[in-house]
């Protein structure tokens, strides 16, 4: 029976946060009235409404992690302050309690869930991922200065009505505070986007973003992320693409376009793609990772090699490279360089079972069988219910003269649903 290789490529890079609780739960609850001007409508009310009660509870959940040194962050207070805020508006959700309208006011009453332990591992993780920082970071000042300029516009309105001005004046007035408010509502459904587990309920958001702000590059990403996650990979593409054309330079579309390229098999747009995030990026280890990958699937394996060992130089630790890069090696038959490869995947990753798998195929290719069943015992070790190891073992153990070694695994293997097991042993008259 044939030996199969087991390929890895890294996976898409996410701008997405679900949220979870499950230990100790703390619940921060508020309420807040807003008092309509002029030029607010019921719509506009509850969006300032709801804009200032995630502001009011997004800085008492701020407040609780800085006393409680929940979480460290660098630079000074207004700093600190103003990352908190960021990062927990894109990781933890707002619920709302009640909301009333009277014609004249707003009122809404809102609360946020936190579990202490998990918006440690949250924020530990975004403050480690520059791009998703930054994102948020952004989408929380857009916040600020939406509602910052509604309000200077609602004060110069009052003026001017005061002063009987000019019709032209005040609806040019109008027209900003609509655009701002818009705005204000573009982030918000962005927010629930970033918070929303179910990526059809994502899609239906961002869209509501976009519709706000068809400007919103952002809002495209994440769209053609959810659209991967439900394998549209056409939309994917699309949404991917329209971001880029908003925003040139964000070379993480151009390295997810690669990736959903890469998932209906057009290795050679998803190659151009890779490239581009490079381009934009030249210290993207895992775009060159990606690189790598595509190239091996066209079978241009020297350009592959260049690809993954251009990712390790970035990213000397990067298990899943070295890994990849065994691969390419056993694919041209180097298997000296593909066991180096793949033994160092394992030093640096020692629970990686496909490397002990994929280590054990090349100790087979040459002949060194006894190697090859210790590496395929350790895959087991790590992967109990990994059939292709207990069909492989049971090979290498055949090459050895131990049949009775070579039945025993196979009879594994077919209980796991090797088909090519159960094929053998049916042949030879041999139950399972």
């Amino acid at each position: 029976m044939k030996s199969i290789i087991k390929s890895i490529i890294i996976s898409l890079l996410l701008l997405n946060s679900v949220t979870g609780f499950s230990q100790t739960k703390k619940t921060f609850t508020r309420d807040y009235t807003y008092r309509a001007s002029e030029m607010d409508s019921k719509i506009s009310s509850r969006t300032n409404a709801t804009v200032e009660m995630r502001n009011l509870l997004l800085r008492e959940v701020g407040s609780y992690i800085r006393t409680e040194q929940i979480v460290v962050i660098k630079g000074d207070a207004q700093e600190y302050t103003e990352k908190i805020e960021a990062i927990t508006a894109g990781i933890v959700e707002m619920k709302i309690l009640d909301e009333k309208w009277n014609g004249e006011t707003y009122y809404i009453k809102a609360e946020m869930t936190i579990d202490p332990k998990e918006i440690e591992q949250k924020i530990k993780e975004i403050t480690d991922d520059k791009q998703k920082l930054k994102e948020l970071e952004e989408s929380r000042a857009r916040t600020k200065a939406a509602e910052e300029e509604a309000a200077r516009l609602r004060k110069e309105l009052a003026e001017l009505q005061k002063q009987n001005a000019d019709a032209s004046k005040i609806q040019n007035i109008e027209n900003n505070y609509n655009k701002q408010i818009n705005t204000l509502s573009a982030e918000e459904y962005f927010t629930k986007g970033y918070n929303e587990y179910n990526n059809n309920k994502k899609i239906e958001y961002y869209k509501q973003a976009i519709n706000l702000k068809p400007d919103y590059a952002d809002a495209y990403y994440n769209l053609g992320n959810a659209y991967y996650y439900i394998k549209d990979y056409d939309q994917a593409i699309a949404s991917y693409k329209k971001a880029i054309n908003l925003n040139p330079d964000l070379a993480f579309a151009y390295y997810n376009l690669g990736y959903a390229y890469a998932a209906i098999k057009d290795y050679d747009q998803a190659i151009a793609s890779f490239k581009k995030a490079i381009n934009l990026k030249p210290d993207y280890a895992t775009a060159y990772n990606n690189l790598g990958t595509a190239y091996k699937n066209i079978k241009d394996y020297d350009s592959a090699i260049a690809s993954y060992k251009k990712a390790i130089n970035l990213k000397p630790d990067f298990a899943n490279a070295y890994y990849n890069l065994g691969y390419a090696y056993a694919a041209i038959k180097d298997y000296d360089q593909a066991i180096a490869s793949y033994k160092k995947a394992i030093n640096l990753k020692p629970d990686y079972a496909d490397a002990y798998y994929n280590l054990g195929i090349a100790y087979d290719a040459i002949k060194d069988y006894d190697q090859a069943i210790a590496s395929f015992k350790k895959a087991i070790n790590l992967k109990p219910d990994d059939a292709d190891a207990y069909n492989n073992l049971g090979t290498a153990y055949g090459k050895t003269g131990n049949r009775d070694k070579k039945i025993e695994n196979y009879k594994k293997a077919a209980q796991l649903g090797h088909t090519g097991a159960q094929d053998w042993l049916r042949e030879s008259g041999i139950g399972w």
